[in-house]
């Protein structure tokens, strides 16, 4: 008997970040055993592909709802839509933007209820947070609240089954007190277009460049980075790619007028830039678990990443260097070894490249799939 799966991540669905996500492991779930679909409220993604069930699935018709509805309108069109489907399924699968009200609804039709934890618990994530800003004295802009807390305990409380996408993830629930029995734990991916073999001549023959992607915020530790880099005094670039948050542009200021250093603006198109890049890193204080980071593998690129940028993705050692964010001795011994080491870079690049593959979305599906299916079996 097939077991039936409907994920719901309440978005516009792109081909690239957390959206994109979910998509590719709702696709690549099923499997004789399982039935996995996915819906939203519209999906940019090839319509055409059975297990994708948008709200819309007409472009023009979601761009007129937009203009009829706010985007609370267009939210809860979706929330009753996806519970009147849900009739046909087994279980409900719940991403992005899903409220409490949802989960509690879910749960009186006496269907299974699976959550995916993308970042760490929100309880963790503020106390690693609330002790960085302190520590480089920068007033929050938004502190994680004691009500979003309570809402996700209560989310957690719900759900029968748990997907953490890392072991930081799997640990911070653990702290927090959830079930173990509920967590699976588990990883994201890359697709096989995002996979490129790495070409070597085409690094510069001296300098050496640093690729750093993701939003210039504390979390993702670029205070750091930067200030690693700049007393490294390597002889490279670090390009970093994503939009600063006002709240540290006075951090960042004096690096932009340095010639080390390359700030670039979000944009969809980075592969030239992880091709032209050495190595990547990523110091983030917290995370779930970073798409960038296989990203960075299936470009073949080394990786030097805090335990929260790449546990459970990146061996120490052998596809990189995992490093405490705050080790910053540690961070710049790695990185002017590497500087100098031209055939250890390569060797790790290689090994990145062929990890990546593991990573793949079709096998990452699969064994969630599996890990999902063994536990129901145990489920008394």
């Amino acid at each position: 008997m097939t077991f039936s799966l409907l994920t719901f991540d309440a978005r516009h669905i792109t081909p690239y970040g957390i959206g994109y996500a979910a998509d590719s492991i709702s696709g690549a779930m099923n499997h004789d055993e399982l039935r996995c679909h996915i819906y939203s409220y519209f999906n940019e993604l090839a319509s055409n592909k059975d297990f994708r069930k948008p709200l819309f699935r007409n472009r023009v018709l979601y761009k007129l709802c937009q203009k009829l509805l706010d985007t609370r309108g267009i939210h809860q069109l979706a929330c009753i839509r996806m519970l009147s489907t849900l009739a046909l399924y087994d279980a409900a699968y719940l991403w992005t933007n899903c409220e409490l009200a949802l989960y509690q609804k879910i749960k009186e039709k006496n269907k299974v209820l699976i959550s995916e934890a993308i970042n760490t618990h929100q309880n963790s994530a503020r106390m690693i947070l609330d002790a960085e800003y302190a520590r480089i004295g920068v007033t929050q802009s938004k502190r994680i609240s004691d009500e979003n807390i309570t809402d996700e305990n209560a989310k957690l409380a719900l759900s029968d089954f748990i997907f953490c996408p890392s072991p930081n993830v799997a640990k911070s629930m653990l702290d927090n007190g959830v079930d173990a029995g509920k967590l699976i734990e588990t990883s994201y991916g890359l697709g096989s277009h995002q996979r490129h073999q790495p070409d070597s001549s085409s690094h510069h023959a001296s300098a050496f460049n640093l690729l750093f992607v993701g939003s210039g915020i504390i979390r993702k530790g670029i205070h750091l980075l930067l200030e690693y880099w700049r007393d490294s005094q390597i002889d490279g670039l670090l390009t970093v790619i994503g939009n600063i948050d006002p709240e540290i542009e006075q951090i960042v200021q004096p690096y932009r007028s340095d010639q080390r250093f390359q700030f670039v603006s979000f944009t969809k198109d980075i592969d030239p830039y992880f091709k032209q890049a050495d190595v990547f890193v990523l110091p983030s204080l917290e995370e779930g678990s970073p798409l960038v980071t296989y990203l960075a593998i299936g470009a073949g690129l080394p990786c030097i990443v805090s335990p929260m940028g790449g546990d459970g993705v990146i061996r120490d050692g052998v596809e990189g260097y995992i490093i405490d964010p705050h080790d910053k001795a540690a961070w710049i011994a790695t990185l002017e070894n590497l500087a100098k080491d031209k055939p250890r870079v390569e060797q790790l690049s290689k090994a990145a490249y062929e990890r990546s593959e593991y990573f793949l979305w079709q096998n990452v599906g699969q064994r969630r799939a599996e890990a999902l299916m063994t536990r129901m079996g145990e489920k008394p």
